[in-house]
């Protein structure tokens, strides 16, 4: 072969490499909570997230540059920590409405990989097959609020697919810091209050009556809800036993705080300790297109600053909401959230 001839060549089978090798893409087959074998490309650029709580642990996974679309209902309903935080996500093509997108406008949005939440295997499997893109879950597909176990799980799962394990573990090391703080506040106090969380969300806003098993920010104090239910979350109790339990202290989700203030224009309730005492204090919404962590720990210390003033009397509950946003989200976005809901503050009472 003549050196000319030779070289053409070369540069043909360069030509080609180039053209074919970015088609050849390396992948890892990996096992989801979901327990579906998935074989995912080891270089993710872009990621598309559908579903309660997917897009939240990427933005606290420092990984929303990632991000090439998100669901209708977040542009929509623009209320939640991590979207306050990081606006220009609005930005981004829509992929379908909330619970699970369009299988079309997520292929249109070409993502190395979907990230999906509660969605059954078949669900996911469906989207995978429509796609044509690899489809994992950060759940096992089971309704319910995201709980902390499953959301450390989730959050170290997702952190080995994307190279985030530092900043998983910075994050959750954070949170028992905070957990710990509150605890030994608690422990080393000799206060004790019956304390009752109302106007928790339930598909939808719900009035005084709604309330939650095991709450999480009393948890973390070593406080009990005054009525609790074994084997449930959320749950709703008649009126009747709230006024015979008759807590010292209420806190009220502002999610469904209209309701609550018409709850409590009923003369009934008028009898309740808190009320008559003015021992009603409002919370952000914690748990909206699931489980907020940030806010559910910056509610914590508010609860903790109106059970323990005293051992808290240097505590600003707003600059700790802002300290703890800003290491979720990577922004103090407190006061926006207060604007929405109301934010940290006695219920004004007629």
């Amino acid at each position: 072969m003549s050196y000319l001839k030779q070289k053409k060549f070369t540069i043909i089978l360069f030509v080609l490499f180039i053209l074919i090798y970015p088609a050849v893409v390396q992948t890892a087959e990996i096992e989801d909570p979901a327990g579906r074998k998935v074989e995912v490309p080891e270089k993710i650029n872009k990621i598309a997230a559908v579903g309660p709580g997917a897009l939240r642990l990427i933005v606290y996974l420092k990984a929303e540059d990632r991000i090439v679309g998100i669901e209708e209902f977040e542009k929509r309903n623009q209320k939640r920590p991590y979207i306050l935080a990081r606006p220009e996500l609005l930005e981004l093509p829509v992929i379908g409405p909330q619970f699970g997108g369009d299988s079309e406008l997520l292929a249109a949005a070409d993502p190395d990989l979907i990230i999906a939440s509660y969605l059954s295997s078949a669900e996911l499997s469906h989207l995978q097959n429509k796609t044509k893109i690899p489809v994992i879950s950060i759940n096992d597909g089971a309704p319910g609020s995201m709980t902390e176990e499953d959301f450390r799980r989730a959050l170290r799962f997702l952190a080995e697919i994307l190279d985030k394990e530092k900043r998983a573990e910075e994050l959750l090391n954070y949170m028992e810091v905070q957990k710990a703080e509150l605890k030994e506040i608690s422990r080393n106090s000799a206060v004790s209050k019956r304390v009752y969380i109302g106007g928790i969300g339930n598909k939808g806003a719900q009035g005084i009556s709604s309330t939650e098993a095991a709450y999480p920010p009393f948890q973390y104090l070593g406080l009990e809800n005054i009525i609790e239910a074994e084997g449930k979350s959320n749950f709703t109790i008649s009126k009747e036993r709230l006024l015979l339990e008759d807590p010292e202290l209420i806190f009220i989700d502002q999610g469904g705080i209209e309701l609550v203030k018409n709850d409590l224009n009923r003369e009934e309730f008028k009898y309740l300790e808190a009320y008559q005492k003015n021992n009603i204090y409002q919370l952000l919404p914690y748990n909206h297109y699931t489980t907020n962590f940030a806010t559910m720990l910056a509610d914590a210390y508010y609860i903790a600053k109106i059970i323990y003033p005293a051992e808290l009397a240097d505590l600003d509950p707003a600059v700790k909401a802002d300290q703890i946003y800003k290491k979720f989200v990577g922004k103090s976005v407190y006061d926006k959230m207060a604007d929405i809901f109301g934010g940290f503050k006695k219920m004004q009472l007629n």
